[in-house]
């Protein structure tokens, strides 16, 4: 970056950049910045032009950043933090907060977790609204990144694997994950049933006749 191109630099940019390296995805920069996804896209040229390098590069589900954008981007970070909090400090006060959270979850997820959610959000967060949005699927990551939901709790083996695989090639992960809690299965069988009362295998459990209970 020359000096004339530095006089010229709109740090408006430079904050795209960062939410943009942050999430590694346009359209959840765009929501997070109150943009559109066109105008996070013409920042990101603009900037392309004044450093001469391209920055990022489209990628799966989101956008990969070249070399030069991940040397930049802590100095850039750490810069635009100083001005932050030399200009509004603070931090998030749940108590005065009024922001509005979406998680996407299962029915059953829901009858486990709300009620509790629901007494901290009253003591700790009264201003702050909760959404609930069904979960129909075993991977919520398009739901993540389009900014339908904010979080996604359930159980997705699936993604866990893929995930787990691609954080160990890179520094800022697209999506973090934390185990929660454990579950397990149990059998439901009416009162005297001949199962009843003894150790259960599986041929007797797959033999017997079931109620199934299906989402779709």
């Amino acid at each position: 970056m020359n000096s004339l191109n530095f006089r010229n630099l709109d740090l408006n940019l430079l904050r795209v950049f960062d939410e943009v390296m942050s999430e590694r995805n346009l359209t959840r920069a765009a929501h997070n910045l109150a943009m559109t996804q066109p105008a996070v896209s013409n920042a990101l040229r603009r900037l392309r032009e004044v450093v001469g390098d391209d920055l990022v590069r489209r990628s799966g589900y989101g956008v990969e950043p070249t070399p030069l954008a991940l040397s930049l981007w802590p100095s850039i970070r750490d810069a635009l933090h100083l001005l932050r909090e030399s200009l509004a400090p603070g931090t998030f006060d749940p108590l005065s907060a009024h922001n509005a959270f979406v998680l996407a979850m299962a029915d059953a997820t829901a009858a486990k977790l709300v009620p509790g959610l629901i007494d901290i959000f009253e003591a700790e967060a009264p201003g702050v609204n909760l959404r609930v949005l069904p979960l129909t699927t075993r991977d919520p990551r398009e739901l993540l990144e389009n900014g339908t939901a904010d979080l996604a709790i359930g159980h997705f083996p699936g993604v866990l694997a893929e995930l787990g695989a691609r954080h160990l090639q890179e520094n800022n992960p697209q999506f973090l994950h934390q185990r929660l809690y454990d579950g397990e299965y149990v059998v439901v069988m009416r009162k005297g049933h001949p199962l009843a009362g003894q150790p259960l295998s599986l041929d007797a459990y797959c033999n017997a006749r079931h109620l199934l209970v299906s989402f779709s």
